[in-house]
């Protein structure tokens, strides 16, 4: 049994991709940087925080001259060539068999046949933008033939292989259009969808290494020499953490501000220093997380409330969760650079403000009146750790449920959530309700996670690798890490990918391989 949590990274000199595909053939000048998302920026809306992005997300957008969706000579070359000589077995076989009218005439011959016709193997002979088109091999009888086939990338298993290849769902075009824009990117994205499909699990990890190699954007990419096993993480590792959760929740508020995204999301980060489980955590990098989120977020015009769930219960037992204690404070007093001649100049107390979790601390504009100066709505609300505690009226469900549902339509981040159950007085977190508080936990789609991979629950180390979602998005990607020779440093190779959350089992198995 394997469990999840978190993992960091090294000096910028050590952020280099080291080439993965060397058992088909060298391929020149493919080694990849990594570079954290960018996001395209969303034209005018009539969205309620929508005008305050228009001005400032320029920034961000993505340079994209190219046209064409094919890929190059050379990417079309390292593909074919890849996948006919190491997946011809396990992903363009099953591929016939399953999207192809050769998986239906094989199953309606071989009932009348006692297996007589098969297909013996195929081969890639070309690549489009929306296809592949194989070679098949085929034996009836004492007769083998080959026959071309096409398949589509986002083909459904033939009606007679749906039993044996249930089907998923096909990928949201608005991922491909903006994650996955690189044609090779968006090759290897769909190619995804199909190997799980086939249950092809192990291929998928090698997609998304061959899409890194290839030159693409570097999806699932994580940096080398992390080293999260050291504690305190070193400072490059704490940044890298922050700039991707803080593009992540800006990349997702501006698809929120278009209607392209829901406007309730959640952030989880467990590397060791964000896993209170362990004791390695450290309150100070949960406090610069938000910290970097709130301004990303405010350098966009944005008004943001930093939020923390106010004292919870009946009685002697009205207090607040041990992982959050005093961070309401030493939120307030840690240093935001906001004093006059800082570069956050007047930033805290206009663009970023304070307050607890309930429907009371959701501020929507109103107009002063004589001198008094109008009042500001939030734009944007971030609720660091929101759980619920043991005990009798400790359910943090009432509050934030309120609260969300006052926000409107504006985006309510939920930084690391535990809106599970916990034990308590009069069945009040137990059954009545449960269904309810299920569907409202379930209603915040992840834009950005990390967790690392161990062996169990008890034992945090040696890590195993890493669970992650670098973006709105992004997929999943699952990593194994690695130690590299004579300590030349560590490396996280992805190893299973898929548009959902990767199942233990699965990635289980292809840590196994």
């Amino acid at each position: 049994m394997i469990f999840y949590n978190t993992n960091p990274i090294s000096p910028p000199q050590k952020w280099l991709w080291t080439p993965l595909l060397v058992q088909c053939f060298a391929l020149s000048s493919v080694v990849a940087f990594y570079s954290p998302l960018s996001t395209t920026h969303i034209n005018a809306n009539n969205h309620v925080f929508g005008s305050a992005l228009r001005s400032s997300a320029t920034s961000t957008e993505i340079d994209d001259t190219k046209d064409d969706k094919n890929l190059d000579d050379k990417q079309l070359e390292f593909c074919k060539a890849y996948l006919n000589e190491h997946h011809a077995t396990d992903v363009l076989l099953p591929f016939t068999r399953a999207f192809s009218e050769l998986g239906s005439i094989s199953v309606k011959k071989n009932a009348w046949m006692g297996g007589s016709y098969s297909i013996l193997g195929a081969e890639v002979t070309d690549i489009t933008s929306d296809a592949l088109h194989l070679e098949a091999t085929v034996q009836e009888g004492q007769t083998t033939k080959t026959q071309n086939v096409v398949i589509s990338l986002d083909s459904d298993p033939v009606k007679s292989m749906a039993r044996t290849y249930p089907t998923l769902p096909p990928i949201d075009p608005l991922k491909l259009e903006r994650a996955s824009k690189v044609p090779i990117d968006n090759f290897c994205r769909r190619m995804i969808r199909l190997c799980n499909i086939v249950k092809a699990y192990e291929a998928t990890g090698k997609m998304i290494q061959m899409g890194v190699q290839l030159g693409g954007k570097g999806v699932g990419k994580l940096h080398d020499d992390m080293y999260l096993n050291q504690v305190p993480h070193n400072r490059y590792v704490r940044q890298y953490f922050y700039e991707m959760a803080a593009e992540a929740a800006l990349e997702a508020t501006i698809l929120c501000s278009n209607k392209q995204f829901t406007n309730r999301m959640k952030i989880t980060a467990l590397f060791p220093e964000m896993n209170p489980s362990m004791d390695s955590y450290r309150i100070g990098t949960l406090l610069e997380l938000s910290r970097a989120m709130a301004i990303r977020l405010a350098e966009q015009n944005l008004r943001v409330r930093v939020c923390v769930q106010g004292s919870m219960g009946v009685g002697i037992f009205t207090g607040v969760p041990k992982q959050l204690n005093g961070v309401s404070t030493l939120l307030q007093r840690m240093d935001w650079e906001s004093e006059p001649g800082e570069p956050n100049e007047g930033m805290v107390g206009d663009y970023i403000n304070f307050g607890f979790v309930g429907k009371d601390h959701v501020v929507d504009f109103k107009k002063g009146e004589g001198d008094i100066r109008d009042t500001q709505q939030d734009d944007v609300f971030i609720i660091i750790c929101p759980q619920n505690m043991v005990g009798l009226e400790s359910s943090i469900y009432g509050p934030l449920s309120e609260m969300v549902d006052a926000a409107g339509d504006r985006p309510v981040i939920l930084l690391n959530p535990d809106l599970t159950d916990k034990v308590s007085a009069q069945g009040q977190q137990s059954v009545r309700g449960r269904q309810q508080r299920l569907d409202f936990s379930d209603s915040f789609e992840t834009i950005y996670q990390f967790q690392n991979i161990y062996f169990s629950g008890t034992s945090y180390f040696p890590i195993l690798g890493s669970v992650v979602k670098l973006g709105p998005l992004e997929p999943w990607v699952a990593h194994q890490r690695r130690d590299l020779v004579d300590n030349g440093g560590e490396v996280y190779l992805p190893i299973y990918s898929s548009e959902t959350v990767p199942e233990s089992e699965v990635i289980m198995t292809t840590l196994s391989k």
